[in-house]
């Protein structure tokens, strides 16, 4: 029985001390892992931040698209036309049904329909609508869609803190609405 014993204490595989008594990590492993990730932060941040900013540009310039689509479908369905503000110094868009009488009373009031309030960051940079001229500074600008949804073409320029601009091309009969990377004028 001895001999038994003997042979299964000889097959069993000898572990190290050294990987038996091991604790934790040393301070030096520690200070390396917290360094490299210092560094990874350093370099991923800033990128990080500019893509949060550009994503905030492109964002309601997709807002601004989908509330000038959904004006032209509401001006086609109600056969009524509307009329779309752009508000150059209180950076902000709306609309509202086009009737004559009651234009220069709910101007200004709260409006029934959705809005879009731009951020800190972002800014109307001008507009020009078909060949009158360029509005930059500031003002109200107002863009009448007819009630079968034509506009006259348009080009809005919407630009952010770093001067990142998104020019939106507004078709005056197809409907759609081409969005580019850079700053495109009227030809």
């Amino acid at each position: 029985m001895h001999s038994q014993k003997e042979s299964l204490l000889a097959s069993t595989p000898v572990v190290h001390d050294r990987f038996t008594n091991q604790q934790g990590f040393t301070l030096l492993e520690l200070i390396i892992v917290c360094l490299l990730i210092t560094v990874s932060l350093a370099f991923s941040v800033p990128n990080l931040r500019q893509a949060l900013v550009v994503d905030q540009l492109a964002a309601n310039s997709r807002k601004v698209m989908a509330l000038i689509k959904e004006v032209r479908n509401l001006a086609a369905q109600k056969q009524q036309p509307y009329l779309i503000y752009f508000d150059l110094d209180r950076k902000k868009i709306w609309y509202q049904q086009d009737v004559p009488a009651l234009k220069e009373e709910k101007k200004h009031e709260n409006h029934p329909h959705p809005s879009i309030q731009f951020p800190p960051s972002v800014r109307i940079q001008d507009l020009q609508i078909g060949t009158a001229e360029k509005k930059t500074s500031s003002g109200e600008v107002v863009l009448w869609v007819n009630r079968q949804g034509y506009l006259e073409q348009t080009i809005l320029h919407l630009a952010d803190d770093q001067e990142n601009v998104i020019s939106l091309s507004l078709s005056p009969f197809y409907g759609t609405i081409k969005a580019y990377d850079t700053y495109i004028s009227l030809e």
